[in-house]
């Protein structure tokens, strides 16, 4: 469990040292493919729960339906998600997850509100993640070298070099591949979020799995995506302590910024700085 006094002290000391460096004084405040989509796996349906909890907001606000469409995905989502997971054993063995999964789909035929939904479609995926045994963040800090280059060879092709969503194969596809710059678009987005898009793909669209790369390798692309878009302009020099980064790695892989900022400790513009120097972390900065 995270020290959450220690961590909130240690990041707090650097986003003032980050500051002073600042001010010069502490501030008050390639073609792409159709995915291959592999066994059906807890993964997979972690999945689709994390698409309904960013998604359904988008088809529902204020118990009404707003988009037709995205609200009949949301439906079938959650409902593949039950049927999917009756073949998963490690979801089979804790009954209680399809009771979650049931929940859900209750709760999106009552067009409950979009913040209800995401609580539940995350219980349901946390308890699949603890069950499938699968690591929701890297034991250590990624490279964003080694995630510049993997992104470089592997997404500019589609995303673009910058990630703006216009690479050289983007106009050839059906599916337009993501804007990492599109603020509304990543506002729900975290490491996490992108790991596991990247190791398994997004069905029905052009995004194949990546799961051919190293575990390394898939933490270091995710967290460079989020690391795209700038958030404020930080010196080379001004850097988290190893003690603090270490502290708050878990968080900053699983949350996306909005919410990361929540758990910040110090006004808003120290949790700003402090989220600015986490999602520029990396591990060849100790």
């Amino acid at each position: 469990m995270i020290d959450r006094t220690l961590a909130a002290s240690s990041l707090l000391a650097s986003v003032a040292l980050s500051t002073l460096l600042l001010y010069g004084s502490v501030a008050p405040d390639a073609s792409a493919q159709e995915s291959i989509r592999p066994a059906y796996t807890a993964d997979f349906v972690a999945q689709m729960l994390d698409y309904v909890s960013r998604d359904y907001a988008l088809a529902v606000a204020n118990g009404k339906v707003i988009d037709e469409d995205e609200y009949v995905e949301q439906l079938v989502v959650s409902g593949s998600a039950l049927e999917v997971s009756d073949q998963v054993k490690a979801i089979k063995a804790e009954p209680a997850i399809r009771t979650d999964i049931e929940r859900l789909i209750e709760l999106i035929k009552e067009k409950a509100q979009p913040d209800a939904i995401k609580k539940q479609a995350l219980k349901a995926r946390d308890a699949i993640y603890v069950a499938g045994g699968t690591a929701t963040a890297p034991r250590n800090w990624p490279s964003l070298l080694q995630g510049k280059q993997l992104f470089a060879a592997n997404c500019a092709s589609c995303h673009g070099a910058s990630g703006n969503g216009q690479g050289a194969a983007a106009q050839t596809l059906a599916s337009k591949p993501m804007n990492f710059l599109d603020s509304g678009r990543m506002a729900s987005m975290s490491p996490l979020s992108v790991y596991t898009s990247a190791k398994l793909g997004v069905q029905n669209t052009a995004m194949p799995s990546f799961a051919s790369l190293a575990e390394d390798e898939l933490w270091a692309v995710s967290f460079y995506v989020l690391a795209l878009r700038p958030r404020m302009d930080l010196p080379v020099a001004a850097r988290l302590d190893r003690t603090a980064a270490d502290l708050w790695l878990k968080a900053a892989a699983t949350l996306p910024d909005e919410e990361l900022m929540q758990t910040l400790p110090g006004s808003s513009s120290e949790r700003l700085k402090s989220l600015a120097l986490l999602r520029s972390y990396s591990e060849e900065r100790k």
